[in-house]
Parts: structure tokens; C-alpha cells; sequence
């Protein structure tokens, strides 16, 4: 087991630590995890944790910027080969669907250290500025969208991406709470967003593409 004295040789080792502690984490849930556990699930001395994170409140601030960057990687790598802003819409939901199933420990995660960051400052200010990230790449794909309809202003482009980032999270929690797939919820979720651009047709007074809407909602 290694020694707190090595720790500046060993590169990687921050980010293995922080991958430990998301591991636990996502296992367990905040209140049964231990620093101790923790350095357990990454094999190393408890003392050389604690020789890089001072506390576990710091190790969960280096938590969240693991789950900002999962999120972020995964939503990308939906959308890198679409140049349609409905299908990318769409892509995006259900690569999330996809996420949910088969790594609900991210979403326990990301919705416990959200709770906690009620009562810890500086966890509540990196949980903010992971939401304001998610929400702002949606808002990206919303104004693609909203951009090409012909009534743009029916629902303005913020309110509307964070609606979705909201749902998205009560989504996921949802069906941990509930020990259920989501997959026909963020199907529903893609519904309601596709309804949007039908209202934008009808408030210009124009008919809706209801084939090329029905199509986006076929199951991929």
C-alpha cells in the first residue's frame, strides 16, 4: 500500500483518487461513505488521501468536476456527427436515456451531492456552476432549434433549456427513487419538447411538419 511521502511521484494519482471516491459514492451514497472506504477503493494508506484532499468536503468539490466532465463528454459525443437541430435534440435525450440505464451511480451522485450542498458553500457553488454548464449546452442546441421555426420568441431559449436540464435530473432521480427504467419518460420528455416546435408552426399559422416530427420520435 502506498505511503503519503510518495505521492508527489505519482502521476495520475489525484484523478485515481477522485475516480475512487465517485465509485464509492455512487455505490453507497454520501451519509455511508468514508474517507477511509474510499482510500480503501483506490488501495492506497488513508494518510495519503488526506495528502491530497484536506477533507471529504474538498474531495466532493473534486466529485462534482468529475461528474461535470462525464456529462459533458457524453452529451458531445451524441451530437458530434448531427448537423439537424431537432435530431441533435433528440440524440441528446436519448443518449441520456441510455446514460441513466446503464450508470444510474452517476445520477445518484450528482443528486446526493446536490442535497448536501444546501448546508456546504463551496460544494453548492461547484453543484451551480455544473448546472449553469448543462444547462448552457442545451441552451446551444435550443437556439439551433428555435432558431429555424417560424415563430422563434414562443418560448425564450433560456427558460426552455433549463426546464430541460431540470427535467432531465428529476427524470433520473425519479426512477432511482422508484428502481425503474426512464427510457419511455425521456421519451415523453422528447414529446413535450417536439410539441414546442409544433406550437411555434401553429402561432405563425402554419401547419406543422407532422411526419418529420413523427419520425424523430421513432425509437432508435
Amino acid at each position: 500500500m502506498a505511503d503519503a511521502g510518495d505521492a508527489p511521484a505519482a502521476p495520475g494519482r489525484r484523478e485515481s483518487l477522485v475516480g475512487a471516491a465517485t465509485a464509492v459514492l455512487g455505490r453507497r451514497g454520501y451519509a455511508e461513505t468514508s474517507m477511509k472506504e474510499i482510500a480503501r477503493e483506490a488501495g492506497v494508506a488513508p494518510g495519503l488521501l488526506h495528502y491530497y484532499f484536506a477533507s471529504k468536503d474538498e474531495l466532493l468539490i473534486a466529485v462534482v468536476g468529475e461528474l461535470d466532465r462525464e456529462l459533458a463528454e457524453a452529451w458531445t459525443a451524441a451530437l458530434e456527427s448531427l448537423d439537424d437541430p431537432l435530431e441533435r435534440i433528440v440524440a441528446a435525450l436519448d443518449a441520456t436515456a441510455v446514460q441513466c440505464r446503464r450508470h444510474p451511480e452517476l445520477w445518484r451522485t450528482l443528486i446526493d451531492l446536490s442535497m448536501v450542498s444546501l448546508s456546504t458553500p463551496a460544494i453548492q457553488a461547484r453543484c451551480r456552476g455544473l448546472r449553469e454548464r448543462f444547462a448552457d449546452g442545451i441552451e446551444v442546441e435550443v437556439r439551433r432549434a428555435l432558431g429555424g421555426l417560424p415563430a422563434y420568441t414562443v418560448v425564450a431559449p433560456r427558460d426552455l433549456a433549463g426546464a430541460l436540464a431540470a427535467a432531465i435530473e428529476g427524470t433520473a432521480m425519479a426512477g432511482l427513487v422508484e428502481g425503474r427504467d426512464v427510457t419511455a419518460r425521456f421519451q415523453a420528455l422528447k414529446v413535450m419538447v417536439l410539441a414546442v416546435v409544433v406550437t411555434a408552426y401553429v402561432t405563425a399559422g402554419q401547419t406543422p411538419p407532422v411526419a418529420r416530427l413523427a419520425e424523430l420520435l421513432r425509437p432508435r
